[in-house]
């Protein structure tokens, strides 16, 4: 099993960015508070309670999972879920596109904002570009498709950032390949990239198994594992691989960014 220790984000962390040319953003959870998003979806219309349940519990089935193409990941994906649903699955496609995804969509645009300083970050972003020898490149990258369609819900806008979800590589985090692959479209190795995300079984364990950098946003929120900055090395022999993390809150997370790239 993986041991994970952490750094708690100083006012100043020149080890977080030391030799950092690349930052691959997560979007739920880490860009906006996804508090209580989930029931939200669900109660837009509580009909379909049971099926969003399963389609949630059929995804958790595949982390980790890489299809290789995003033809046989959906294919696999679309299947399972219409046996959980007793539904074919060019039914169930249908349904994820055609009504589940854009009301998260709704939801996103009813009742979220992106967190301070994000639209600020991507205006900037933009504004300088990656051209900037100072600037690292940046990309976002989701378990979930409509991304495009979700950041404008928030009132994002990405620019010339790229985004990714399943529907580029057929794999789901934490599996290794879409970080390598995001890594090599940079033209940069995997230790020049940051992952930043909310979650260390997926953005973190996916960061470590492509051998980059992650920095864990800490939320509060009791699902999720608060780092513990004391949290001793286990001394029975032999432990798994040690998963060194940087944790924080965004707003110090968002200075930094700011101090370290664009002044």
């Amino acid at each position: 099993m993986t041991e994970v220790s952490a750094q708690v984000l100083p006012s100043s962390s020149p080890k977080l960015f030391r030799n950092i040319k690349g930052i691959i953003l997560d979007f739920d959870g880490t860009l906006f508070d996804s508090g209580m998003f989930a029931f939200r979806v669900i109660t837009a219309n509580p009909l379909e309670l049971l099926r969003v349940w399963r389609e949630r519990l059929v995804r958790k089935r595949f982390a980790g999972y890489d299809y290789s193409s995003p033809e046989k990941y959906y294919r696999a994906f679309f299947a399972i879920l219409g046996k959980a649903c007793s539904r074919s699955p060019q039914r169930m496609r249908c349904w994820y596109y055609n009504r589940y995804m854009p009301r998260m969509v709704r939801v996103l645009k009813r009742h979220y904002k992106p967190r301070p300083g994000v639209a600020e970050l991507l205006r900037r972003y933009s504004a300088d570009g990656p051209a900037s020898g100072a600037l690292p490149k940046i990309a976002i990258y989701s378990d979930y498709p409509f991304l495009a369609q979700r950041l404008e819900a928030l009132g994002l806008s990405p620019g010339a950032i790229p985004l990714y979800c399943p529907e580029y590589f057929g794999a789901q985090k934490p599996a290794a390949r879409p970080f390598t692959s995001i890594a090599e479209s940079f033209g940069l190795v995997p230790e020049e990239i940051l992952v930043v995300g909310d979650r260390e079984d997926t953005d973190g364990l996916g960061a470590f198994r492509a051998g980059m950098r992650f920095f864990c946003l800490e939320t509060g929120r009791k699902r999720y594992y608060r780092l513990d900055p004391n949290r001793q090395r286990v001394k029975e022999e032999p432990h798994g691989p040690l998963l060194l993390m940087y944790a924080g809150a965004w707003n110090d997370l968002y200075s930094l960014l700011v101090k370290h790239f664009f002044n």
